[in-house]
C-alpha cells in the first residue's frame, strides 16, 4: 500500500481514479477538506474519505473501526444515528468512509458554517447537549470491557492526568494557581471515584457535531480513535475545552443515572492540574490555550 503526499494530495483527478477503482463509480462533487499532519479528508456527495499519510495512522484507523463495531451494539438504542460509524478499503492508496453528518463542530471556534460556539447556544439546547452526552457516558462506561477485545493503541492515547508526567511538579502548579487566586487544595476529595472504565477519552468540540436548528442540539458523536480503559471521571475533562459549564451539567446529569457517581471537585481538580501545569510551562506569556481553560474557574 502506498500513502499519499501532498502533492497527490492535491490533485482531485487522482484522488478521483482511485475511489473510482474501489467504490465510487460515479462522483458527483468532492471538496477538499482542512486536513492536518495525521490524514488528507475529502466531501465526496454524500460521504467523508480520509487518506492515512502513513502506515501507523492507517493501524490506528483500523483500531477505531474495531472499536466502534465492538461498541455500536451497546449504544444504537439511544445513539443510533448519531454514532460515526466509518469503513475501510484497503486499496492501494488505503482509505476510510463514512457518511456525512449534517452538524458543526464546537470547539471554540468563531461562528461559520463549520462551528458554532458553546455559549451561543439557547439554554434549551446547553441543556439538552448535557443530557445526551450524560447518556453517551452512561452507557459507554456500563459496557463490561472484560468481555471485548480491545485492541491495545498503535499509538500514544491522550492522558489528561499530568500527575503521570515525569516531570510533574506539584509545587510548580501551586504556585502557578496562586497567582491566580486559586487554592488547587480547595479543590482536592476525600475519597475520589477512580472505577475504570472503557472510554471515549476525547470528547472535546470537534469530536461532536451540533445541528443548531433543533433544540435536541447533537447529531454527531465521531473520532473514538482515543478511546481506552481508564478511570472514568477523565472522560469529562475534555468538555472543559468547550466550556465548564458544560462539563458540570454532563457530570450532573451523568450522576443521576449512574451508581457510580463522581463529585464535581474530582473533574475540576484534573482539569485545573492540567491547566495549572500547562501554564507553568507556557510563561512570558501566558498560552490562549490554557488561559482559556482557567477563565470560568476565575469567573466563579
Amino acid at each position: 500500500m502506498q500513502y499519499l503526499t501532498q502533492e497527490n494530495a492535491d490533485d482531485l483527478n487522482f484522488i478521483k481514479q482511485i475511489l473510482h477503482k474501489s467504490v465510487f463509480l460515479n462522483i458527483q462533487n468532492i471538496v477538499s477538506l482542512q486536513s492536518g499532519s495525521r490524514s488528507v479528508a475529502y466531501y465526496v456527495d454524500d460521504y467523508i474519505v480520509r487518506f492515512p499519510k502513513a502506515e501507523i495512522i492507517w493501524q490506528t484507523m483500523k483500531r477505531e473501526k474495531n472499536i466502534i463495531d465492538m461498541v455500536y451494539p451497546h449504544l444504537v438504542s439511544a445513539f443510533a444515528n448519531k454514532i460515526h460509524k466509518i469503513d475501510l478499503i484497503e486499496s492501494e492508496y488505503p482509505f476510510s468512509i463514512s457518511k456525512r453528518f449534517s452538524g458543526k463542530i464546537c470547539d471554540g471556534r468563531p461562528e461559520s458554517e463549520y462551528a458554532v460556539l458553546y455559549q451561543n447556544l439557547t439554554p434549551i439546547q446547553q441543556e439538552k447537549l448535557a443530557c445526551d452526552l450524560a447518556l453517551f457516558f452512561h452507557k459507554l462506561h456500563q459496557i463490561d470491557y472484560k468481555k471485548l477485545n480491545i485492541p491495545k493503541p498503535t499509538e500514544a492515547i491522550d492522558n489528561w492526568d499530568v500527575t503521570t508526567e515525569n516531570n510533574f511538579d506539584i509545587g510548580e502548579v501551586q504556585k502557578t494557581l496562586s497567582r491566580y487566586k486559586i487554592n488547587i487544595n480547595d479543590y482536592m476529595v476525600k475519597s475520589p471515584n477512580i472505577v475504570t472504565a472503557l472510554c471515549h477519552n476525547d470528547l472535546s468540540g470537534s469530536n461532536i457535531l451540533l445541528n443548531t436548528e433543533k433544540d435536541d442540539v447533537l447529531v454527531g458523536i465521531i473520532d473514538f480513535g482515543n478511546t481506552i480503559i481508564m478511570p472514568k471521571y477523565q472522560d469529562f475533562f475534555p468538555l472543559y475545552k468547550i466550556h465548564r459549564k458544560l462539563a458540570i451539567d454532563t457530570l450532573k446529569e451523568y450522576n443521576k443515572l449512574t451508581s457510580s457517581p463522581i463529585e464535581q471537585k474530582q473533574i475540576d481538580y484534573l482539569a485545573l492540574l492540567y491547566t495549572g501545569w500547562g501554564l507553568a510551562r507556557t510563561t512570558n506569556p501566558s498560552s490562549p490555550y490554557f488561559m482559556k481553560l482557567l477563565k470560568p474557574f476565575l469567573e466563579e
